[in-house]
């Protein structure tokens, strides 16, 4: 069965939310404080925040979403680069996040995710991206290096609940190329 890639509309924020809940609980166990993921990681919490951002007619970032086999099982954010004091020359364009099921990882979701965003930037005269990832994720970060990224920064504090963790930049100074990877 294909993948099918399209924008999210308000009624998904409850598929997108539920997506945005588990992906983090299945990723990051180990690599975020648990207590955090238990307690925090809410549908609920996700659901309201899904809901303001695709009602909010003055958001900047558009909500893809992915379905596999009828279901909803990836979702992606990107627009333009939010201001980053850590970043002196920001790229133009930002994925924002991307999540996927594990059940729906290497699929080809997350390329054909990646590339869709791709390919709206460009069409956008957007030339160049960058994504936030935690420094401790290695396996997103093996994926954007596939993808073609760079690091850009390393050690960049953010602070997650009550505790305080590093995330890098990767960067993608030439969209055009990324198409073929």
């Amino acid at each position: 069965m294909s993948i099918i890639i399209r924008e999210a509309k308000l009624e998904d924020a409850e598929d997108i939310a539920f997506v945005h809940t588990m992906a983090w609980k299945e990723s990051y166990p180990g690599m975020i404080d648990q207590d955090y993921l238990d307690h925090e990681v809410t549908l609920e919490s996700r659901i309201k925040r899904r809901r303001e951002g695709l009602s909010n007619p003055d958001s900047q970032h558009t909500h893809l979403l992915a379905e596999y086999k009828g279901k909803t099982v990836a979702f992606a954010c990107y627009g333009p680069f939010r201001e980053n004091v850590h970043v002196t020359s920001p790229p133009e364009g930002e994925i924002s996040a991307i999540y996927i099921l594990d059940k729906a990882k290497r699929k080809g979701i997350g390329q054909k995710l990646f590339h869709t965003i791709i390919c709206a930037l460009l069409k956008n005269d957007i030339q160049s991206m960058g994504i936030w990832v935690l420094q401790n994720n290695h396996p997103a970060r093996h994926f954007y290096k596939k993808m073609g990224g760079i690091i850009d920064l390393t050690d960049v504090p953010i602070s997650i609940g009550e505790k305080e963790y590093t995330e890098c930049l990767y960067r993608y100074n030439d969209l055009t190329h990324i198409i073929d990877v």
